[in-house]
């Protein structure tokens, strides 16, 4: 009996050795944010778009231009995760105009020389002393990690598929056939060739990874999805997430809606962009809209607590103990 048992006790041992998990918020806290800059080398995570921002900014460092954000606060799925603020910016603002803030939210700001201007009521707060309401380190480092993941994933959709029947033959067609979830890896010349642009063709509800290779990378044209050119207000690209594991550069210069994650790049553009997005720094953008992210992105394997190590070095000594036992 006890031998029948032995296997199953090593099946569970060594499921302690991987700890999977799944987050159903897929940015953590960042999911929150319209813009994020974490920083990374010497891109010390400033924000500098001077731009309209319908959701709300953090940034490891400085926010060193005036803006109107907020138009979206309070309709977000994941607005709790922002702890009431529509701008965080941990090391303050460094800005001669004013911050209009249409959704009321309140701004952390240490070191301040900007004026406020709240739209909304209830009115919000400025903050300029305390801990900062988001740990910038804490999140660099998890999405730091995810974006190598998910760049390292195989591509098991088309691209360069042929063109549906009522597409547009100058497309690069982008096809995948998982009702669940589709990975497509584009060269940056692909990502940035103007004459052509991307067509993603999914079957409705599925998630979207699109890896981009290179250093740097340019989007030269819009984006459509199943023959409709994206927009943040029909929904298509909220399972749609380009990630640039490789990238130091990331400019958008076609219309862009979908998640981006490019935690080890600048980012700049002078066309309107839709969705969540995070990078090292952001500089100056075209308009930004908020669209949340509600794709399921793959589990992600930790490494096990200490704790977790020292049960599971006494589990296989006890397996041990037991296989001795046996052999007398």
């Amino acid at each position: 009996m006890m031998k029948n048992r032995l296997p199953l006790l090593v099946v569970i041992l060594l499921a302690c050795c991987a700890i999977v998990h799944a987050d159903p918020v897929p940015f953590g806290a960042a999911s929150a944010f319209n813009l994020v800059a974490l920083g990374h080398g010497s891109t010390v995570g400033n924000i500098g778009t001077t731009a309209d921002v319908e959701g709300r900014m953090a940034a490891t460092n400085l926010i060193t231009q005036a803006t109107t954000i907020g138009s979206v606060l309070g309709s977000d799925p994941y607005g709790a995760l922002a702890g009431g603020y529509a701008v965080v910016a941990g090391a303050g603002i460094s800005s001669g105009g004013y911050f209009n803030i249409n959704g009321g939210g309140n701004v952390y700001a240490p070191s301040n020389d900007a004026g406020y201007n709240w739209n909304e009521n209830p009115r919000g707060t400025l903050v300029t002393a305390g801990p900062s309401p988001l740990n910038f380190a804490g999140l660099a480092t998890t999405l730091d990690a995810l974006s190598l993941q998910l760049g390292g994933l195989a591509s098991n959709g088309v691209v360069g598929a042929p063109t549906p029947p009522s597409g547009n033959p100058s497309w690069l067609v982008l096809s995948g056939t998982s009702n669940t979830l589709n990975v497509f890896t584009l060269t940056a010349a692909e990502f940035a060739d103007a004459n052509h642009p991307l067509d993603i063709q999914v079957p409705a509800g599925s998630t979207v990874i699109v890896n981009v290779l290179g250093a740097s990378d340019t989007l030269g044209t819009g984006i459509y999805v199943n023959g409709v050119q994206e927009s943040d207000t029909n929904d298509d690209g909220n399972r749609i997430l380009f990630n640039f594991a490789q990238a130091s550069t990331v400019t958008i210069d076609g219309q862009f809606d979908g998640a981006l994650l490019a935690p080890f790049a600048m980012l700049t553009g002078g066309s309107q962009m839709g969705g969540t997005f995070i990078a090292a720094e952001i500089g100056e953008t075209g308009e930004v809209h908020y669209d949340a992210f509600e794709g399921a992105l793959p589990a992600t394997t930790e490494t096990p607590e200490p704790g977790t190590l020292v049960l599971l070095g006494t589990g296989f000594l006890v397996v041990a103990v037991l296989r001795s036992r046996l052999r007398v």
